[in-house]
């Protein structure tokens, strides 16, 4: 099982719904998400929470309120007591995106801007730059965003996060294959692209091959209802 959503990003969100989406989230994120000082960044942050949530308690059929997510030693989020459910979010720009699994997943997505490309010679593996320095100049920024995407999705499916080093691991992209070269334990994975946007990279990498054709959108009107409409019936059966 793999699910993957879309939510684009509520620029102008109700602050009626911004407060009673914030109120069903322990007080560690809410005190989180009140110090964004960019309004924007408290939304995304907001909504990554909400679509996860969302899609935790309909796969589960449990209420918001008995969900426990907690962090590993790396901060990885988990589920105690339903450790066979893994979920994973990201969120850029425009986009905001949750994968949902019954094995470990990473998701990430990058708005595409103008970037330094000396940045991979710090953080990519030898391989990885020269593979990048050998396409056609007008091709690298696309590119770094690929790999920085795939980069990112699998640091997170392997749970370690920025501990473990983005120079650790290769990954090739050859004939549209996407190869993974590793030392590390983590390495029986698949990776997917995706383009929702022609102003995005977005790339999940998972224990399963069996990925969506495409990630589902659910537009944040939407996700507010169905969020506000199970927390009212677990309410009502109270």
């Amino acid at each position: 099982m793999l699910e993957i959503y879309m939510t684009p990003l509520q620029h102008n969100m109700n602050p009626l719904h911004f407060e009673n989406l914030l109120r069903l989230l322990p007080l560690s994120r809410q005190d989180k998400i009140r110090k964004f000082t960019r309004r924007e960044d408290a939304y995304r942050s907001l909504t990554a929470d909400i679509l996860s949530r969302w899609l935790i308690c309909d796969y589960l059929g449990v209420a918001n309120e008995e969900l426990r997510i907690m962090q590993n030693a790396y901060g990885k989020p988990m589920l105690p007591g339903n450790e066979g459910l893994f979920f994973n979010h990201s969120h850029s720009g425009q986009w905001i995106v949750s994968a949902l699994s019954d094995a470990p997943v990473g998701i990430d997505i990058e708005q595409r801007s103008d970037i330094d490309l000396r940045i991979a010679d710090r953080f990519f593996s030898a391989q990885e730059v020269m593979d990048l320095r050998e396409i056609p100049a007008e091709a690298r920024s696309d590119y770094f965003f690929e790999l920085w995407t795939l980069k990112e999705s699998y640091i997170k499916a392997d749970g370690r996060g920025l501990s473990l080093p983005l120079s650790s691991f290769t990954i090739r992209k050859q004939r549209g294959h996407i190869q993974l070269d590793t030392e590390n334990s983590f390495r029986s994975c698949f990776f997917k692209q995706y383009t929702p946007d022609p102003l995005y990279k977005m790339a999940v990498c998972a224990l399963t091959s069996d990925f969506p054709e495409t990630p589902r959108i659910i537009d944040f009107d939407e996700l507010y209802k169905q969020f506000m409409c199970v927390n009212k019936m677990e309410h009502d059966r109270a």
